[in-house]
């Protein structure tokens, strides 16, 4: 079980990164075009579907399975913040078992479109031509099922440790 833990949290470190990257390469594509249509009267073609279609669709669900490692979602305790450590746990279980179901949920949904559009060869018309993006399509179902396997190592852990002590990651708060 180790191992997979390892590979699960390099593979979010490595998504992460990922949207990382993204975000920066959108930030110099958008100053790029400003720069060139003001300068040279001559904007680059497709950087907005550019943006939209790929650069915040991996800055929003590459780092997911990151986020949920580093327990960096947002965890609202108005009606749990007076529950002992031992009431809570089961709530913990329940909370884990829903976020993994609804992510599964998700993740075949998002897997079917992105067959689907994969298959008709999906394009947005630019000014200048026609952009495929049906490869971003793909970055739904890969974001959603690292924070999936995330979530479900971390439900394992929580059950195996019999909740003895709540783990941050997507299962219970800090």
């Amino acid at each position: 079980m180790q191992g997979l833990e390892t590979i699960i949290r390099k593979a979010g470190t490595v998504l992460a990164v990922i949207g990382g990257v993204a975000i920066i390469a959108m930030m110099g594509l958008i100053v790029a075009d400003v720069a060139l249509k003001y300068l040279l009267n001559d904007p680059i073609d497709g950087t907005t579907a550019v943006v939209a279609a790929y650069f915040m669709v991996a800055l929003v669900f590459l780092p997911l399975a990151h986020v949920t490692l580093t327990s960096g979602h947002l965890y609202v305790e108005l009606f749990t913040q007076k529950l002992s450590e031992r009431q809570l746990r089961p709530l913990f279980s329940l909370n884990g078992l829903l976020i993994l179901a609804y992510l599964l949920f998700i993740i075949v949904f998002t897997l079917i479109e992105a067959v689907r559009r994969t298959g008709e060869g999906e394009a947005w018309e630019t000014a200048a031509d026609l952009m495929a993006v049906w490869p971003s399509r793909w970055l739904l179902p890969i974001g959603l099922a690292a924070m999936a396997a995330v979530v479900a190592v971390n439900l394992f852990r929580h059950w195996r440790d019999r909740g003895d002590k709540p783990e941050a990651g997507g299962t219970e708060p800090p």
